[in-house]
């Protein structure tokens, strides 16, 4: 049960609040191996124990004299542990430089995987790790120029489809105007009416879906956002729900906030961070509103939004919805482009599946993470992480590792827990 209180002066919707949010669980911190195997451990034992034979051999010839045999076993002994001594010397550094290269390797595959194809792996000597580095190097080129096509590709037809809409809604509007002075029964005006209403709604949708591509491939450019000043995150969150007020209180939403950045400021594009909130406003209006989830539980339309400042000058904002929600396994594609669970295929929803591939483009090109995760109690938390001013931005290690647990928490353990209680 949620105690109401006073909604925020510039906020017109009814608001209420908890005492208690969500909480992120802890990600392991990346760690780094450094220690010896037992094999090297082994060569370096190996090779003191020959030094040390070495130097007793050596006090033993340096104290007096021998027999003569005694002496050339000593030499012998010597010579032997000598060279025992070195090939040690040699077999440990080819081991540790092997794992240097292999380390390497390793750390560019990494970078590989979060999506920088400017990384390149060593290739000399051409070994068998210098082949290995080669092929890197050569499936990194073939991406970027994968990637690239799919760009051109994708910025080429939006825009040539811009041409024949337009003409579409010029003919629509002429069409209007020649039926306006037909001779036509109260039947034939209404139904050719309705036939060019739903043709210009269609077109409409048509646009809208060219203008999120376009958005799409803007942000996911090189030096996309260009226009970067001082956010307040929790201003652009009552900026977007003031926008959004009357409409969503006509379709009957309740609206709960619980702003906790007050004071903290970060550096981003304006105008793409209120895409971003608002395509997430607009993502749970049109799916979240109505249905029933696995367990028959109808759905609500009550929104709540959260933010806090985390350790590490970080600024978290929450999205939780009481729609039907999604599985794990839908949880960890629901960033992806073109990606729609069944129920959003349906006509009444419109969803072309870019709105959270945006948002996630956006929240990467400022730095941060995002993901989704089942709500306890019933429908979905949309969560998006973001440095805030003064704080170190994050290394790709430790975006990777955020992406890698939370996937991996997706698809092998239940949900966290809620501190916060159903509203």
């Amino acid at each position: 049960m949620t105690d109401p209180i006073a909604p925020p002066a510039t906020l017109s919707l009814p608001t209420t609040t908890t005492s208690r949010v969500l909480r992120r669980p802890t990600l392991p911190a990346p760690t780094t191996r450094n220690a010896l195997t037992r094999g090297e451990l082994a060569l370096t034992g190996f090779s003191f124990g020959a030094l040390v034979a070495i130097a007793a051999a050596i006090v033993l010839l340096v104290r007096g004299p021998m027999l003569p045999a005694v002496t050339a076993v000593v030499a012998a002994l010597v010579t032997a542990a000598l060279l025992v001594a070195v090939a040690l010397a040699m077999a440990l550094t080819l081991q540790l430089n092997s794992r240097a290269r292999a380390k390497r390797l390793r750390d560019v595959a990494n970078e590989l995987g979060v999506g920088d194809l400017s990384a390149r792996a060593p290739t000399e000597p051409l070994d068998d790790y210098g082949q290995t580095g080669l092929a890197l190097n050569v499936m990194a080129d073939r991406l970027g120029r994968l990637l690239q096509a799919q760009r051109d590709l994708l910025a080429g037809v939006s825009h040539e489809l811009r041409s024949p809409l337009a003409r579409i809604e010029v003919a629509v509007e002429l069409v209007r105007s020649e039926l306006a002075g037909a001779e036509l029964n109260d039947v034939q005006r209404g139904e050719t009416s309705q036939l060019l209403e739903s043709i210009g709604e269609e077109v409409q949708l048509l646009e809208q879906h060219i203008a999120r591509l376009l958005e799409a491939q803007r942000v996911s450019a090189e030096g996309s956002l260009p226009r970067r000043t001082d956010v307040s995150l929790d201003e652009l969150i009552e900026q977007v729900l003031r926008r959004e007020a009357r409409r969503l209180e006509h379709l009957g939403w309740t609206i709960e906030t619980q702003l906790g950045l007050a004071g903290s400021r970060m550096t981003g594009d304006t105008n793409a961070l209120d895409r971003a909130l608002s395509t997430l406003v607009e993502n749970a209006v049109q799916h979240a509103g109505e249905g029933v989830d696995d367990t028959g539980r109808v759905a609500e339309r009550r929104l709540r939004i959260e933010s806090e400042r985390e350790p590490g000058h970080r600024a978290v904002v929450r999205i939780l919805d009481r729609g039907p929600g999604l599985t794990l396994e839908q949880c960890g594609r629901v960033f992806e482009a073109f990606f729609r669970t069944d129920r959003s295929r349906s006509s009444g929803t419109g969803g072309t599946g870019l709105g959270l591939y945006l948002v996630r483009r956006i929240t990467e090109a400022h730095g941060g993470t995002s993901r989704a995760i089942p709500r306890p109690g019933g429908g979905l938390v949309i969560e998006l992480r973001l440095p805030l001013t003064g704080g170190l931005r994050e290394s790709k290690e430790t975006i990777r590792m955020s992406l890698d647990g939370a996937t991996d928490r997706a698809r092998t353990s239940p949900p966290p827990a809620s501190d916060a209680p159903a509203p």
